[in-house]
């Protein structure tokens, strides 16, 4: 049942198709005097009807520029003019003169095989017409004219709308205006004629909104994020000929590194900027953007000029490079400065070489080094000094003439007569020439003064035991 209705549906539209063109293009309107014929094919042009008498000289000019007879493409028999094969530039107007006397004008036109017209049309926006065109693949003869027959299904009416050609593009180009909301079913047919042959495109169906075909997006901008070196922030606006703020498009994007082939699409409703999170970091990305109507009415449009960008890059100074390698070789222990040289470096290659960018940085890594080793050996300088001085201080204070002969007497207090002897714990110095005892009772004092306390002071033994 489904094949038998679009087969009914073809018939119907080729018969339509007939119907839009019932007895061929229309003719392109001519002159009646004017001589035309088809590029590459002779032409005879005759001055005089009748015999030409025998002392008559024919003369001959083409846009009153005197010609003569052409080994290979034109000849002059009996006051004729032959043109063994034309082309473009021998179209003109023809005059012939009998003994300088204006005989006769002949217009001709020279006019190539036109080719077969292709008729395409597409609708920019929903408050712009309908652009059909059709480009060429060579240049047409000047006398080639266009235009568009258009059918209206529904009202069953016909009419015809001029088309131009540009020249700059190469292309006849017709123009169809329909309202905002008319989605009726038309049929067209683009016919070209040039004056000798006319040839007629095959009947072209569309709906009002099945043409639609936006421009591609404009103004793209691809910018870096700072600080962020996986992201591109992409904005962009509406083509300038969706001249509409009522109707919306959406947009897809896709993207790729620049020595990628595959892309990455996204698509966004309604919206003019997107930022991309998994560029590559360092890389030239390219970008494209498309539009369509937001309820995918039509069709999307071509994709936009490549646009390039890059993610953002930190930049180091050399300055910041050899701070930051002191301060990691001063803080970092042995043990964790191997253990994070295997986790940078999992080939196990060592690299023993300064930070890169930094010239002085082993000069300063030598500065720092001098410097701790200067300040240690202050350091022990300054202890031993203080131990030699301290152990001078002890030697001086074991004289006797440092301290009063009642010194002891007040370290060692008073007590009580018992029948226990007191014991020095020292046995104090005696004399090699006397053989007094030291401690006798009823000395006098000057006595006393030279015979050695009992504490041996000058015993490093008793101050610095071993």
């Amino acid at each position: 049942m489904l094949s038998a209705t679009l087969v009914l549906l073809a018939v119907l539209f080729l018969a339509l198709g007939d119907q839009l063109v019932p007895e061929g293009c229309p003719r392109l309107d001519v002159p009646g005097d004017m001589l035309s014929q088809v590029l590459g094919a002779p032409i005879t042009l005759t001055c005089l009807d009748g015999e030409l008498e025998m002392n008559a000289t024919i003369h001959w000019k083409l846009e009153d520029e005197p010609i003569g007879p052409q080994l290979g493409r034109r000849e002059m028999v009996g006051g004729k003019l032959l043109l063994k094969s034309v082309q473009y530039n021998d179209s003109g107007n023809y005059t012939c003169y009998l003994d300088s006397h204006l005989v006769r004008t002949l217009p001709l036109l020279v006019v190539g095989p036109p080719e077969e017209p292709i008729c395409s049309c597409r609708r920019k926006s929903f408050i712009s017409g309908v652009h059909c065109e059709w480009s060429l693949r060579r240049k047409p003869s000047p006398q080639t004219k266009a235009v568009l027959l258009v059918r209206q299904v529904q009202k069953e009416e016909t009419f015809q709308r001029p088309c131009h050609y540009l020249r700059g593009s190469q292309k006849f180009a017709c123009h169809l205006n329909l309202g905002e909301d008319d989605d009726s079913l038309y049929l067209v047919a683009l016919c070209i004629a040039n004056g000798v042959m006319r040839k007629s495109s095959k009947a072209y169906r569309f709906k009002g909104f099945e043409v639609l075909q936006p421009d591609p997006p404009t103004n793209i901008t691809v910018t870096a994020m700072d600080k962020s070196p996986h992201r591109l922030n992409v904005t962009w606006k509406d083509p300038p000929s969706w001249n509409s703020i009522y109707y919306r498009l959406q947009f897809e994007l896709r993207y790729r590194a620049e020595k990628s082939k595959v892309y990455t699409t996204i698509q966004r409703k309604d919206q003019h900027s997107l930022i991309i999170s998994d560029a590559l970091m360092g890389t030239r990305h390219i970008v494209q953007i498309r539009a369509r109507e937001e309820f995918n009415h039509g069709k999307w449009s071509e994709w936009s000029k490549e646009i390039t960008g890059t993610p953002w890059t930190e930049t180091e100074s050399p300055s910041i490079r050899t701070e930051l390698f002191i301060s990691t070789q001063v803080t970092t222990t042995s043990d964790s400065y191997n253990e994070s040289l295997s986790q940078e470096n999992p080939e196990g290659i060592t690299n023993t070489l300064p930070v890169p960018g930094s010239t002085h940085s082993t000069y300063t890594f030598l500065l720092a080094g001098g410097s701790l080793v200067l300040g240690m050996v202050l350091f022990i300088g300054i202890i031993m000094r203080y131990r030699k001085k301290s152990k001078l201080t002890a030697l001086k204070e074991g004289k006797p003439n440092v301290l009063p002969p009642h010194s002891l007497g007040r370290l060692v207090p008073e007590k009580p007569q018992s029948t226990t002897a007191l014991v020095p714990l020292i046995s104090p110095s005696v004399s090699a020439s006397s053989s007094e005892p030291t401690n006798t009772p009823g000395q006098s004092g000057k006595d006393t003064a030279d015979i050695q306390s009992p504490y041996d002071v000058t015993n490093r033994d008793y101050f610095f035991p071993r």
